[in-house]
């Protein structure tokens, strides 16, 4: 049983609460009322979704309130018990994301969105496409499974049966039967094309020769092992007379460069003493030059320093100077400013226009709420309709033409008031803007007068600093100069010391390397003694080497052919051998795909007959119901009962008809007005939902008295009040017909909205 149900900012609802009894609960208001997102909000609580929503007709977000202002977040929260167990459970929309939560006798359940769903189908035992088809009667929908083709409509009251599950495994075991007959004749035609005998012959030659290979393999291998151990000892003391060779030459090359190192080095030391370097006073004359270097450049870098802060002083004067004489032009302009409009309260006035236009918005939203409900009545007016687009009643020609040219020309009468506020607002806006300017400018211009003053005092000040700082400027760039030239001599004179000095130390190096060089030559010629070989002796090993080498690649290559040979029979043997494996394994996969057929063929026949067997049963069970119903739902004596009858590839809805000869049963689609069709559909939904979800004893309606005559509206209140309750736990009606106030008894809110003002939705209990 739903118990309650509270929606926060959904749709037209700003924060309604609702609760629910056994029996029958009737949501009653006009069109747009918000009604129908009362089952809406029941059907998301416990599904994440509803038939708009389903089918894309509406997004997420649009379920979030947006008039008059956009909320951030809609809220739905559901009471309702399963037994002895009371649930809720609570679901948002925001824009950070989806959530929900349940709970079960105040614990916690679920959390997350899917979670919450697949938990609540499993403690109703339905799911969203059930509910949605069997229980939901979408708005002015009871006739959803009369406009269904044929096929689709079998298919669509099969699978709320459960009956599809059948027809699923008789396509999936016919399939599977065919594919096992291809795969036996294919497997069949196999062994037709395959010579076992042959095979078999075959694979025992190839045996007997591959034994005959692999024995001479063995001979040879060892052979060919035999000269790798000779040709690896040879190739390793040929490896070692060329190494010994090569640092020969090598020694021969290095002593013939040392050689022309120590000629070269004794022609440099001469070069140096030609020089006449005094080495004497040297050490001294350079440290006397570098400290009088020092000294210069120490000087010259404080006198730059303070140059540095004379032009410093210098430039901040000049732009003291310049930013003040800017301060007192500006100040001459703000006084003639001010001196302008001097007088006028400039505040005072832009207060007014912002009253005037704030007057004009509001009646301007009021007339454009008033057209949005005109131009819904124009249209629906216009549509040459035969009853009222509110309350559906009969509405006669003349009277629509009357309402229509009424409806017009209001529509014309507003719009042009509307165009004519929008000119004045764009009037007022133009004005505000210009008085909201000068206002800040005034204001600004005040603050920067304040900022003018004494600038005459500070200017004459700035003057006098400017122009020591430009004397002592002059003085100190002749200093500088005087002292750069002193400068540059001193620090000649020392890199001519320097440079003599360099080229003492790089005589010492001279010297030293010669002596190293000399001992190095005398060193190469003791080992050039110790090495005693030459290009004719390694000839001569290397033709032995190539000798048993040509010996070692004629076997290697013998071994190598073989290898080859014996790994083509081998695989032919196996390739032969595989085929005979084959062979032997075909026959017994054959075998068995043949007994899997006929316990195949006798699932299929058991499939069709439990089909049919339980459709007939259901199809019984819900006749039953309908049966019963007819009388209390049905007001008049023409159609005697009613039935759902089964096709081979539809369900049809009949009726049983008096036709003058006697009684007949007539699809309700080819003989039934629009009442009578949503009487015998509410008649079927009912006994849908007592046999396929019998443990969810719920049924909801959406405006169920579309197109029934006073009659049938008498009727139906009589079965919603007594019987209907009898055979449902709950029933849920949203109407706009104020007749159906008289069930009873019944739980009946009234809910209402101001739409032109774009309020939200508010219920009544009645």
């Amino acid at each position: 049983m739903i118990e309650s149900i509270r929606i926060r900012n959904w749709k037209t609802h700003g924060d309604t609460s609702l609760s629910f009894n056994n029996g029958s609960n009737v949501l009653i208001g006009v069109m747009g009322a918000g009604k129908s997102s009362v089952l809406d909000a029941i059907s998301y609580a416990l599904f994440g979704t509803f038939p708009a929503l389903m089918s894309k007709r509406i997004t997420l977000a649009e379920l979030v309130k947006n008039r008059p202002r956009q909320e951030q977040e809609a809220e739905v929260k559901m009471h309702f018990t399963v037994g002895d167990d009371k649930y809720v459970v609570t679901r948002k929309i925001g824009q950070s994301g989806n959530t929900a939560k349940l709970e079960r006798n105040g614990a916690h359940l679920q959390t997350q969105p899917t979670k919450v769903t697949e938990e609540i189908e499993g403690i109703l035992k339905v799911d969203y496409d059930t509910f949605s088809r069997v229980v939901y009667s979408e708005q002015n929908r009871l006739d959803y499974f009369l406009e269904l083709r044929a096929g689709q409509r079998k298919k669509e009251i099969d699978h709320m049966l459960g009956l599809d599950t059948f027809a699923t495994a008789e396509e999936n075991a016919t399939s599977l039967l065919n594919n096992i007959k291809s795969t036996i004749e294919f497997e069949q035609q196999s062994l037709d094309r395959t010579d076992i005998k042959l095979l078999q012959t075959q694979s025992e030659k190839f045996s007997k020769e591959l034994e005959q290979l692999q024995k001479q393999q063995e001979s040879l291998k060892e052979e060919e092992k035999k000269l790798k151990a000779e040709m690896t000892a040879k190739e390793k003391e040929l490896d070692s007379m060329k190494k010994a060779l090569t640092k020969k030459h090598q020694v021969e090359k290095e002593n013939a460069e040392l050689a022309s190192k120590v000629k070269t080095l004794k022609d440099e030391m001469k070069k140096i003493d030609s020089l006449g370097i005094d080495t004497r006073d040297l050490q001294s004359k350079k440290k006397e030059l570098e400290s009088q270097t020092k000294k210069l450049a120490n000087d010259l870098a404080e006198l730059r320093d303070a140059d540095r802060q004379h032009e410093k002083r210098i430039a901040a004067c000049e732009a003291n100077i310049k930013t003040n004489e800017k301060k007192l032009q500006e100040r001459q302009k703000i006084l003639a400013e001010i001196k302008e409009h001097k007088g006028k309260d400039i505040k005072h006035m832009l207060d007014e226009a912002i009253e005037t236009s704030q007057k004009t918005s509001t009646e301007m939203a009021t007339k454009q709420g008033r057209v949005v409900e005109l131009r819904e009545w124009v249209k629906e007016l216009s549509k040459h309709i035969s009853s009222c687009p509110i309350c559906e009643r009969e509405l006669d020609e003349e009277l629509r033409k009357k309402l229509l040219n009424q409806k017009s020309k209001n529509l014309e009468t507003f719009n042009e008031e509307i165009e004519n506020h929008g000119k004045k607002l764009k009037s007022l806006a133009d004005e505000q803007k210009k008085l909201k300017e000068l206002h800040e400018k005034l204001i600004a211009a005040e603050g920067r007068l304040q900022d003018s003053e004494g600038v005459e005092k500070i200017i004459e000040n700035e003057e006098k600093i400017r122009e020591a700082a430009q004397k002592a400027h002059k003085e100190a760039a002749a200093k500088i100069t005087e002292i750069e030239k002193e400068h540059e001599k001193a620090k000649e004179s020392l890199n001519k010391a320097l440079e003599d000095e360099r080229t003492l130390k790089r005589k010492e190096g001279y010297d030293t390397d010669m002596k190293l060089a000399s001992k190095k030559i005398e060193a190469n010629e003791s080992l050039l003694k110790e090495i005693d070989i030459d290009e004719k002796t390694i000839d001569a090993e290397q033709g032995k080497y190539l000798k048993c080498s040509n010996s070692h690649s004629e076997i290697a290559s013998k071994v190598q052919g073989n290898t080859k040979l014996i790994a083509e029979l081998d695989r032919q043997m196996s390739d032969k051998q595989t085929q005979i494996k084959e062979y032997q394994s075909t026959e017994k996969r054959i075998e068995k795909k043949r007994k899997q057929l006929a316990n195949l063929n006798k699932f299929k026949a058991a499939l069709i007959d439990t089909e049919a067997l339980l459709r007939n049963r259901l199809v019984s069970s819900i006749n039953g119901l309908m049966q019963e119903l007819w009388p209390q739902l049905y007001p008049y004596g023409d159609y005697l009962g009613i039935r759902l009858a089964t096709k081979k590839d539809d369900y049809l809805l009949e009726v049983n008809a008096n036709v003058g000869v006697g009684e007949a049963w007539l699809q309700v689609d080819g003989i039934a007005s629009g009442g009578e069709r949503s009487i015998a559909c509410l008649a079927m939904r009912i006994a849908l939902a007592m046999v396929v979800v019998p443990n969810l004893r719920w049924l909801i309606l959406d405006e169920p008295t579309h197109n029934i005559d006073s009659s049938g509206i008498s009727k139906l209140i009589e079965v919603l009040g007594g019987t209907l309750p009898r055979l449902v736990d709950q029933i849920f009606i949203i109407t706009h017909d104020e007749e159906l106030k008289q069930i009873n008894p019944a739980k009946v809110y009234l809910l209402n909205r101001d739409k032109a003002a774009n309020a939200p939705t508010e219920s009544a209990e009645l």
